[in-house]
């Protein structure tokens, strides 16, 4: 090999080693903005909960159970994953949800106890 291969083939080393340092920066920044986004999200996701379910300091054991205790209410569950899948529909759609899907019934048509144990 002659001494001008050799200078483009330190040349063309160079500049790979300069692609993987740019890569593994933009993969960096890429990995901690999407950390920042799911950091933002929990936390508004936590502060509606607080709202909507007036809970404050609870600590995330007692969160949990009280989670697994409203989700052993009837139907709540099946009613939880509905409202998200047509949200999720709604969102991809650029739809909003229509005034009168956007309330929860809060009367059961039975008379059946709500799966509440004391």
């Amino acid at each position: 090999m002659n001494e001008r291969d050799a200078q483009r083939l330190a040349k063309i080393d160079e500049k790979m080693e300069q692609m993987k340092a740019q890569k593994k920066d933009i993969v960096a920044r890429n990995n901690k903005r999407q950390r920042q986004e799911r950091t933002r999200r929990l936390i508004q996701i936590g502060a509606m909960t607080e709202k909507y379910f007036d809970i404050k300091d609870i600590q995330p054991n007692d969160y949990e159970n009280f989670l697994q205790v409203f989700f052993k209410i009837n139907n709540i569950k099946e009613c939880v994953m509905h409202t998200k899948q047509h949200i999720l529909h709604a969102n991809t759609k650029g739809a909003s949800i229509p005034q009168h899907e956007q309330r929860v019934d809060t009367e059961s048509t039975s008379s059946e106890p709500s799966g509440i144990s004391n």
